[in-house]
């Protein structure tokens, strides 16, 4: 059947190609026209969503201006997320490698984009390079950086002990890590999710991320990508207790102001412990601990002694709910229900070593394997924890294994049948803060039905999914910054908005359509965040003020990197 489509396909586009007409110069981009700003893989689904709009049919133009396809729009309703009345534009029978435009009669065109095989290349390579441009504690250079370069700040070799941390006095070095987000503070329990999700793009394909991505330790014959994550996992090493627990974060007291990271001269704290913050460093050093397992034994023994005393501390002290103290403002990563939390650093400890006291524990606390929207670092962890159990890598006995293979591929489906009776064509309804991570989780569980499975069905759906992120959403934006036509240039980030730079820092994306509105009347008068459209879709500002829709953050990152690596894995463009 693809044969004779094929041919189909084949006799339209020579004849379309007899239509020599440029595009006219005067004909406009539109708004009403939402599509993956990048492009499409050579042979995956392509898909274009046209809003608001009388018009039966669409067009394909290539960089010459010639006619390269025709086709029908299909209704697909209104959208009650969007207000939207929305059509499809399906060019999937395109397959020819090229720049295209595509048109509709009456309503202008859409921006440009790429058909090829490298469509994502570039922005898997830059979403993890944006890591090394979130270090804290060296200097960023120019030989790596580029214009986004700076001197070394926040070196926190001298950081006192806040009460909250149960130390009377005293002070701790705890250097290296990632600036969490938009801001300079280090967090244990969104490192853990983000560290996880990187190591689980690893454990699933070992070779995407090469050893030449222009970091400090490219050419030391090891992945970039587990260099990056070293540089994390130092700095976490740092923060658990001689008792096992984990400190909950490391930060200044309050948000600094929007200065450069070597201005922000606040004191930095060493605060708290939580039962969340020791199961989060339970989960990343055992899952640490495996994957470097075959790259350095020594250090991987290292990493699991300290998972398992975390996890130990954990299983003593199993309801130390963290709040913040009340001379402290920043981030709370709030959580008090920890069932999640106990699965994942279970499976993860279990993959590593087979322990009948891991096992025992999953079977007795099970919890499903399902999608919830909301923020990932806490929802979405006992995902990653099936995640690690299917892992060819795993410990895990066979039927155990089966088990959860069944699971994630069950939930995939449900997720498709999702996606094909949305009107975009993408499983997402729901807008709360970092709505843009739900989507790309979603994407990562499509991933790994394919992986489990083989069928191209989760292919498709994973890339429907992505090409939202990328402009085929009511926004229009590309969410990612630096990739595609119209991006977020005011992200909440710190370290881009105090930089004198025009462009934000590529390869980050932003937090997306939040119908929550959190940031529009406590800070509208300190930053005049307004959002012009109210529909839970469209709720996105590109305003520096706009935390609650425009932020950053490595745990929102890191399904990117998952994503956009998967893709070009592939596609075979990275082989």
């Amino acid at each position: 059947m693809k044969k004779l489509f094929t041919s189909v396909f084949t006799a339209l586009f020579i004849l379309s190609s007899c239509n020599n007409s440029p595009q006219k110069a005067s004909e406009a981009v539109s708004a009403k026209i939402r599509i993956n700003q990048l492009g499409y893989l050579t042979e995956s689904v392509k898909r274009a969503v046209v809003v608001n709009s009388e018009a039966e049919e669409f067009t394909v133009t290539d960089s010459l201006g010639k006619t390269v396809f025709a086709g029908t729009l299909s209704d697909r309703g209104v959208w009650d997320k969007s207000g939207e009345k929305v059509k499809i534009a399906d060019f999937t029978l395109l397959e020819v490698p090229g720049k295209y435009i595509l048109h509709v009669k009456g309503e202008g065109s859409s921006w440009p984009f790429e058909i090829g095989t490298g469509v994502f290349d570039e922005v898997s390579r830059s979403s993890l390079k944006a890591f090394y441009l979130q270090r804290a504690s060296m200097a960023i250079e120019e030989k790596y950086a580029g214009k986004y370069s700076h001197p070394l700040a926040h070196p926190d070799m001298n950081c006192a002990f806040h009460p909250s941390s149960g130390r009377t006095g005293g002070e701790m070095e705890s250097p290296k890590g990632w600036y969490d987000a938009g801001d300079y503070n280090k967090y244990i329990v969104n490192a853990g999710y983000t560290v996880s999700m990187l190591l689980t793009l690893y454990e699933s394909l070992p070779a995407v991320i090469s050893d030449n991505t222009n970091i400090p330790e490219s050419g030391n014959g090891i992945s970039d990508l587990l260099d990056e994550v070293k540089y994390e996992l130092d700095w976490a090493e740092t923060m658990q207790d001689k008792d096992g627990g984990v400190f909950f974060k490391l930060t200044s007291k309050s948000f600094s102001g929007f200065v450069k990271p070597q201005d922000d001269t606040l004191p930095r704290f060493v605060v708290g412990k939580s039962t969340t913050s020791a199961l989060n460093f339970a989960a990343m050093f055992g899952q640490a601990a495996r994957v470097w397992g075959v790259v350095d034994k020594d250090l991987s023994a290292k990493y699991l002694a300290a998972a398992e005393k975390a996890w130990t501390w954990a299983v003593k002290n199993p309801a130390v709910v963290y709040k913040n103290p009340s001379d402290i403002s920043t981030g709370e990563y709030g959580h008090s229900e920890f069932s999640g939390d106990f699965f994942w650093a279970a499976a993860q400890l279990l993959a590593t070593t087979g322990k009948p006291e891991y096992l025992l524990y999953i079977n007795k606390n099970r919890v499903s394997f399902d999608f919830i929207s909301g923020e990932n670092w806490r929802s979405y962890l006992k995902n990653l924890g099936y995640f690690a159990i299917v892992l060819p890598a795993s410990k895990a006995d066979e039927e155990l294994k089966e088990e959860f293979m069944k699971s994630i591929v069950n939930e995939a489906d449900k997720q498709i049948a999702i996606l094909e009776a949305a009107p975009y064509r993408q499983p997402l309804n729901s807008f709360v803060w970092g709505s843009n991570s739900d989507i790309l989780g979603l994407g990562v569980i499509f991933a790994q039905a394919y992986r489990l499975s083989g069928e191209k069905k989760y292919v498709d759906a994973a890339t429907e999914t992505t090409d939202y992120i990328f402009g085929k959403n009511a926004t229009g934006y590309s969410f990612v910054t630096g990739f595609g036509s119209k991006t977020p240039m005011n992200p909440h980030f710190r370290l881009s908005a105090a930089d004198d730079i025009t462009e934000p820092i590529p390869g980050w994306v932003v937090g997306g359509p939040n119908a929550n509105l959190n940031d529009e009347y406590s800070e509208s008068r300190t930053y005049g965040v307004v959002y012009p459209e109210k529909e839970p879709a469209k709720c996105f500002v590109d305003l520096t003020g706009s935390y609650a829709s425009n932020e950053i953050a490595i745990n929102w990152n890191a399904p990117l990197v998952y994503m956009t690596s998967f893709l070009s894995e592939y596609s075979g463009s990275l082989k």
